[in-house]
């Protein structure tokens, strides 16, 4: 179960609620991996960059999440230079405003009940949110939430780099069960450059 945290830091923007056709607020979600990450880097894990491949992704979904309107109100980032490069090559093809881009060094390897808390902190006006963050939290926290089992890829992976899976709730209180959420949208850049 997920709780929320007590108070919202004192740069939290308040959101304006996402209506569907009867009426009713709806929470738009956003989850997100880095992009391809370098593993000869020697660096520490925190510092890994991205790779060439992870860079072309980045670009390509930042491209794609524009062009289906789907561009987030507000980005939450982990702390990783992975998640940060992926962010800013994102950010290249997405108007979100700088103010709205925030990093949290909790997502850093979060598991999914931190991911919850986070979610609920920065999301408690409705609207959409992206979350950037790390596998095996991601994968976990997207199997959580979907009210149907997400397709995998060829490979037999859920998310995976540079894969953003779009979610429709009701409200943030949804996130205290599974399989609460609908799984609107599932990308993943090769799916993307082969269709």
């Amino acid at each position: 179960m997920c709780h929320r945290k007590n108070t919202p830091p004192t740069f939290f923007m308040p959101y304006m609620a996402v209506n569907t056709d009867d009426g009713q607020a709806m929470f738009e979600l956003m989850l997100m991996r880095h992009a391809k990450s370098d593993w000869h880097s020697h660096a520490a894990d925190i510092d890994r960059p991205l790779n060439g491949r992870g860079s072309h992704d980045a670009v390509r979904i930042g491209v794609h999440l524009n062009q289906v309107d789907l561009v987030p109100d507000k980005m939450i980032i982990s702390p990783a230079q992975r998640t940060m490069q992926t962010a800013a090559l994102l950010l290249e093809n997405m108007p979100v405003a700088e103010e709205q881009v925030l990093v949290d060094k909790e997502l850093y390897l979060a598991d999914t009940e931190t991911m919850c808390e986070i979610i609920e902190l920065y999301a408690a006006e409705n609207q959409r949110l992206l979350i950037l963050a790390h596998n095996p939290g991601m994968d976990e926290l997207v199997s959580y939430l979907a009210s149907t089992p997400p397709s995998l890829s060829s490979n037999g992976k859920l998310m995976t780099t540079c894969a953003v899976a779009c979610f429709q709730l009701a409200s943030a209180e949804q996130l205290a069960k599974p399989g609460r959420a609908e799984l609107r949208y599932l990308f993943r850049p090769k799916e993307i450059a082969a269709a």
